[in-house]
């Protein structure tokens, strides 16, 4: 093969020269904002998930803690309400208690008052009978007299 000599010439070095004159234009007017934005886009991305793995800690945290006062409330509304079950229950045991114990006092006030009415009662039976004993005296020693 014939060996092909290439003389330098100058169009080879103007070629050269725009080249790089082209590449240094297009490198401040395309590629460094290009990678800037790339880079600040990445930052921002990095940036984004920190913050999100942040607010998840945060989150779970928030949840542990809400869970800690449920629980309490929970315990704290058992409470209440055995302790309200408690005195609701004294209330009604209180209550029947003085009812049986009004009731057992006006049993005992209508025996009282029957037997005073059976006393009254005897005492005016008592009247009548002496009353019908004499008069069946009376009558008795009339016809005695009588006969």
């Amino acid at each position: 093969m014939p060996e092909v000599h290439v003389i330098p010439d100058i169009t080879l070095f103007v070629q050269l020269a725009i080249f790089l004159v082209f590449m240094f234009i297009m490198k401040k007017i395309y590629f460094d904002p290009y990678l800037e934005a790339f880079d600040e886009r990445e930052k921002t991305v990095e940036q984004l998930l920190a913050e999100a793995e942040e607010n998840k800690k945060k989150t779970e945290q928030l949840l542990e803690e809400v869970e800690k006062i449920l629980a309490q409330t929970r315990e704290e509304s058992k409470k209440i309400m055995e302790q309200y079950h408690k005195e609701t229950t004294e209330m009604v045991n209180n209550i029947l208690r003085k009812a049986q114990q009004e009731a057992e006092k006006e049993i005992e006030d209508a025996k009282k008052e029957v037997a005073m009415t059976v006393e009254i009662e005897k005492k005016t039976m008592d009247k009548i009978i002496e009353k019908m004993a004499e008069e069946i005296a009376e009558k008795l020693l009339l016809k005695e007299k009588a006969a």
